[in-house]
């Protein structure tokens, strides 16, 4: 309910400047800038699948959830490269019958594992924006392995640390919409098959919220430690799930989630995901919330923050030999008429968006409108078609 409130506040509040309510995965830090976030997730098991890709379902009694939460902070070395770090904190919890038929619940908590992160974006080309990306995770653990599933403490993940390398790529439209696509290379532990890690996620973002939609998943390359020597293969307490020690795993998990900003650095995420289909993991439901303060000063993004205000958007259809004049894409159809102020922006995907020019409109035609240019903001950036033109109907 004090989510909600503080949501409607925001929407009414006419002196309130909120962040950017999405970041897409490839957008980094400007320099010396930096992000803190707190994040919570829990997930319920309803079925498992082996390693055939058989659904098995759980007894009546039997059941396995995971509680995480993650800490982790991110800072702009320079315009092009990110570093990050954190820490990982899990519960597991699980039910399973014994041989008396009688349920035994078990639980395991601690420190999963800490991490290390690397992300550089290149130039933005046209509307696309590309990034490398690592990741290095250490697991403070050793498993012990037991003569059956059910001995010996519940595990609190795989044994071994993960290493990951991938590239992304993300479409960003006039109207601050987002498509990304993922994809690398990870090594998740010791015990278990090297493995390709895919993400699509689209957004659709608003001054104070983004509704955001994707899927994650990974798929195996089919090369198990223990493909040819199957019976020397480590036993560990996993409880109910299949979600550890996994032979060639796969996931696919469909995702939906809604951002708000709450302030000028502050944003809440929530998110919602299902896992459909896989090989030698488990089938279920998660359900995630995080808490974010993004700090970047950059000069670009407090002119991204005030574009939001703005009630029309077209971009420059033609423009006179001397620049002097344009001609943008919506008129007296869109509520553009004589005398409107009409600011030019060059949307940069890394930096935000470059204020270039302003004009008042001085004719306004059906579905066009003659915009005369009376400052100019960056000279070394050119006024040519398709530069995104905003204004105010007031």
């Amino acid at each position: 309910m004090k989510l909600i409130l503080t949501f409607l506040l925001l929407l009414s509040g006419q002196e309130l400047l909120a962040q950017t309510s999405y970041v897409a995965p490839t957008k980094i830090l400007g320099q010396k800038a930096y992000q803190i976030g707190v994040s919570g997730e829990m997930f319920t098991s309803t079925k498992s699948i082996d390693k055939d890709r058989e659904k098995v379902e759980f007894e009546d009694g039997e059941s396995f959830s995971r509680l995480q939460g993650e800490f982790s902070g991110y800072y702009g070395l320079t315009d092009n490269l990110q570093v990050g770090g954190g820490a990982r904190f899990r519960q597991n919890s699980s039910t399973v019958l014994n041989a008396s038929n009688e349920e035994q619940s078990e639980s395991s908590t601690g420190v999963q594992s800490t991490f290390f992160s690397l992300i550089y974006a290149f130039k933005p080309i046209d509307r696309l924006q590309y990034s490398l990306e690592g990741l290095f995770r250490y697991t403070p653990y050793t498993n012990d392995e037991v003569l059956t599933g059910n001995e010996g403490q519940l595990v609190l993940g795989d044994d071994g640390n993960e290493y990951s390398a991938g590239l992304g790529m993300t479409y960003f439209s006039k109207s601050n919409n987002f498509l990304t696509g993922r994809v690398g290379y990870r090594k998740p532990g010791q015990d278990l098959s090297d493995e390709i890690y895919w993400q699509v996620e689209a957004a659709l973002a608003w001054k104070y919220v983004a509704l955001i939609a994707g899927v994650d998943g990974i798929s195996s390359m089919n090369n198990d430690p223990y493909t040819s020597d199957p019976e020397n293969r480590p036993i560990f307490n996993t409880g109910r799930t299949a979600l550890y020690n996994s032979y060639n795993r796969e996931w696919i998990a469909p995702y939906a989630g809604i951002n708000i900003a709450l302030g000028p650095n502050w944003r809440v995420e929530l998110k919602g995901s299902q896992t459909v289909s896989g090989r030698s993991t488990d089938i279920g439901t998660g359900f995630g919330i995080s808490l974010i303060r993004r700090v970047d000063d950059r000069k670009i993004d407090k002119v991204d923050t005030r574009f939001k205000d703005y009630d029309m958007e077209a971009s420059i259809s033609k423009v006179s030999p001397k620049k002097g004049y344009v001609v943008i894409d919506k008129g007296l159809a869109d509520d553009v008429q004589k005398g409107m102020k009409i600011d030019f922006f060059e949307f940069d995907y890394v930096g935000g968006n470059i204020l270039l020019a302003r004009g008042t409109v001085i004719q306004s035609k059906a579905d066009t409108a003659i915009v005369k240019i009376t400052h100019r903001y960056n000279t070394k950036k050119e006024l040519k078609e398709g530069v995104v033109a905003r204004g105010n109907f007031r």
